[in-house]
């Protein structure tokens, strides 16, 4: 509820694409509500569900003809996850990069800058992984975090970043 009553201003950290555009430019691009959730590649476990839940999404979002209104974002936190991983990793989630981005922070600063803006804690764990909550942050046409969602309410986050968009349209 926080959230809603003051939203987050997404930081100018640079995505680690061929680009190096900043993030909070990314998402104010084009004038689409972005649904944004953290993952790292190897992960096995919930990022995984994650991804399963942006394939559905993804798959509502051209079934409903919503691709002008709504994208979705991956970001991983893993410094060890470069663009070429994250490629692998979106080939495998059989992400369209139209609709749906993945990518990683350019810099440990502009990772911890990103993941606090949008309250993300990420702990190491054994064998190289991590512990990290997990959400469906919604961001709106103006770059701010306005919503966050439970990672168990996918269908809610995709309703409210319509609702979103639509708000801001008005």
């Amino acid at each position: 509820m926080a959230i809603q009553q003051a939203p987050r201003i997404v930081p100018a950290a640079t995505l680690d694409t061929p680009a190096a555009p900043l993030l909070a430019e990314v998402l104010r691009s084009d004038g689409r509500v972005t649904v944004v959730s953290f993952i790292y590649a190897s992960c096995n476990s919930v990022c995984l569900a994650l991804g399963s839940e942006f394939q559905r999404m993804q798959a509502q979002i051209a079934r409903l003809g919503l691709q002008d209104q709504v994208r979705l974002m991956s970001i991983s936190f893993d410094p060890r996850d470069t663009a070429t991983q994250l490629a692998v990793y979106a080939k495998r989630q059989q992400a369209n990069g139209k609709t749906w981005q993945i990518s990683g922070i350019a810099s440990a600063a502009g990772r911890k800058a990103v993941l606090d803006a949008f309250g993300v804690v990420v702990l190491p764990a054994p064998l190289g992984e991590f512990v990290h909550n997990t959400a469906f942050h919604i961001v709106d046409a103006n770059g701010r975090l306005v919503k966050i969602d439970d990672f168990d309410q996918p269908d809610q986050a995709l309703a409210d970043a319509v609702a979103i968009y639509h708000a801001g349209r008005l």
